[in-house]
């Protein structure tokens, strides 16, 4: 049972006893191999993030305009529809609060549905065209789970070139866009937005960094963890970290995802969000944010066969530990 009404809610678990990652299984299924990589499409295991505008990844924006992972935000503008007249507003600032964004023109304040239809204008480095827009489509407040959900989406144009992740176009329905997220039934995946995060797309680690806006796609682990009611202003940045290597079972703490979308857990926390539905279950790991402190029965079966090895010695069994029997690990989890 769980001390938040949204862990009921939310379509993670299989069944009264486990909880699972069912997003985008079909396109985000790993192949055969032991260790499922967080890498490009198609490479298997639960990956960091999704977000796209077309062929160039974008994950974080400076808000302030500064060269951030060869992305640039030149400004934001509000879209104002006015007896069938749209006209554009530029904000002198835009920021995310609590995971929710916000805006400013000179002493007028904006937040919550006022970003419907905006439009941000970015300049783009690394590869293809290097001017961007991209829009929000959509807005949510999720009272369920408690996060604001946003539609992030991008002109369909076929300079953007395909999807950097799914290496497919997304159309959203009735519009001329794509999602930048990713595709459920033709609507574009929602994501949420986290202030003064960095993540490393490479190993995952978590840093605060002042002025940042992090885009996170909810079929992603940084995503994911808002949805299992992990946030960093709540639990902490560095807390947050063991958040996201425990739900793409990061056992070894180096980004590499041991598990795949689909697969049932269930989950203890040391702030008493979650507690096991199914006490006997037998023991997955101990996560925290260097990774798994233990490992007695890996996540997925293919893994249970050979065990864990992280850095050429195998992790130890967890045997009759409990949590806080180690330091810094904050999450339990158990694989039915």
């Amino acid at each position: 049972m769980s001390r938040t009404p949204f862990f009921l809610a939310l379509a993670l678990s299989l069944s009264a006893a486990s909880a699972c990652d069912e997003v985008m299984d079909g396109e985000f299924g790993a192949d055969d191999g032991l260790e499922f990589r967080p890498g490009g499409f198609g490479a298997g295991g639960v990956l960091l993030n999704t977000n796209a505008i077309g062929d160039h990844p974008l994950h974080e924006l400076n808000r302030f305009g500064e060269l951030h992972e060869d992305v640039q935000l030149i400004a934001v503008y509000l879209k104002i529809v006015y007896k069938d007249q749209i006209s554009w507003l530029k904000l002198d600032e835009v920021w995310s609060e609590k995971g929710q964004l916000r805006g400013r023109i000179k002493d007028v304040y904006y937040k919550g549905s006022a970003f419907v239809g905006s439009r941000w204008d970015l300049a783009t480095y690394g590869g293809g065209i290097g001017k961007r827009k991209m829009f929000i489509d959509k807005y949510r407040y999720d009272e369920v789970d408690g996060n604001h959900k946003y539609v992030f989406a991008y002109p369909k144009d076929v300079t953007y070139g395909l999807h950097y992740y799914t290496k497919k176009t997304q159309p959203i329905k009735e519009t001329g866009m794509l999602g930048a997220c990713g595709d459920i039934n033709g609507e574009g995946l929602e994501a949420v937005v986290y202030e003064d995060l960095h993540v490393d797309m490479k190993d995952g680690y978590v840093d605060n960094e002042k002025d940042l806006i992090n885009i996170a796609c909810l079929d992603g682990g940084i995503g994911k963890s808002a949805l299992w009611g992990f946030r960093p202003w709540d639990i902490g940045y560095y807390e947050f970290m063991g958040a996201i290597r425990t739900i793409r079972a990061d056992y070894c703490g180096d980004g590499d995802s041991w598990t795949k979308p689909g697969t049932a857990i269930e989950l203890e926390d040391k702030w008493g969000y979650h507690t096991f539905a199914d006490p006997l279950l037998k023991t997955e790991a101990f996560f925290g944010p260097k990774g798994a402190a233990c490992v007695t029965r890996p996540r997925r079966p293919e893994i249970q066969l050979t065990g864990v090895e992280c850095n050429g010695a195998k992790l130890p069994d967890c045997k009759d530990a409990k949590l806080g029997d180690f330091a810094d690990t904050y999450f339990w989890t158990k694989a039915p």
